[in-house]
């Protein structure tokens, strides 16, 4: 399969950063996967907390699953939006730039680029 088609595939519905790798791009991609696991993780790292806080406040019923997501949002909005519309940006950027790279690979295969 070409790159220009397996890269931004990988990056898009695998993780962000393994399109990069597949077109050789090390390094960025490397660092595509860093950020993205280290989003992951404090986004779970931030929910964690909080639900944890509220549970041991007496403030939620844990049987009520749409009264815990109302109070966690009511908690810290910027806390929990931030991380996700970061994973957002460096997902669109990560399948861009692998089709954009995976482009040029396959011409560099072909011979059409010196």
């Amino acid at each position: 399969m070409k790159k220009a088609v397996l890269s931004p595939l990988c990056s898009a519905l695998v993780i962000p950063g393994l399109g990069q790798v597949i077109n050789q791009h090390l390094k960025k991609g490397v660092i595509m996967l860093v950020t993205v696991f280290a989003l992951f993780a404090a986004f779970t790292v931030h929910i964690y907390r909080i639900i944890s806080a509220l549970i041991k406040s007496g403030a939620i019923n844990t049987s009520d699953p749409v009264g815990i997501m109302d109070k966690i949002l009511a908690e810290n909005p910027i806390g929990l939006w931030l991380p996700l519309v970061a994973l957002c940006i460096l997902w669109a950027y990560s399948v861009i730039d692998a089709v954009w790279g995976g482009r040029t690979a396959d011409k560099l295969d072909e011979g059409r680029l010196p």
